[in-house]
């Protein structure tokens, strides 16, 4: 668990003030073995466009390392539909954001109120929650930036994780 240097730091060498949450960022390319990477970006892109998805999902095996996208503070929980969940409560450009990763075998921090350092190792990717059903094959990380620490339904208090990270990422799912 630590930092990791700046040829593992995704964006930070464009000089950004976040970092990836993994070191290979790939859209998951499949839905239950059908080809439709769309589907797990960001917006209304599924279910022929009436069905919204809150972030991306990243191509991940389960027990990939997961790292903290800036510094800021952690807290962590387990529902349902995104199984063993963290959040990440960080700055970037003057705003206050909540890094949100799901479907997480295990935490790699205290999970709670934990402070943590930009590129830390906070935890591990897994399949719980509604990724229990799908493939091992597609395995992933679901990785959301919102606006508020627990929003509604649909896309409300959600970015498009791209608007911090960039697009880059949608030309690297073929």
């Amino acid at each position: 668990m630590g930092r990791r240097g700046p040829a593992r730091w995704g964006l930070a060498t464009l000089g950004s003030a976040v970092r990836n949450p993994l070191d290979l960022m790939k859209i998951r390319p499949c839905q239950f073995g059908v080809q439709d990477p769309l589907s797990n970006t960001f917006g209304f892109v599924r279910a022929n466009n009436t069905r919204a998805h809150q972030g991306w999902d990243l191509v991940a095996a389960p027990g990939t390392p997961v790292y903290a996208v800036a510094d800021g503070v952690t807290k962590a929980g387990i529902s349902g539909s995104y199984g063993s969940w963290l959040t990440l409560k960080f700055s970037h450009k003057g705003h206050t954001y909540f890094a949100f990763y799901a479907h997480l075998l295990s935490y790699l921090t205290w999970a709670q109120n934990q402070s943590v350092a930009e590129g830390t190792e906070i935890a591990l990717t897994g399949r719980s929650g509604n990724a229990q059903r799908i493939p091992l094959s597609e395995a992933h990380l679901h990785f959301e930036v919102r606006t508020t620490e627990f929003p509604a339904g649909k896309l409300s208090g959600r970015i498009d994780p791209g608007e911090i990270f960039g697009y880059r990422i949608y030309s690297s799912h073929a």
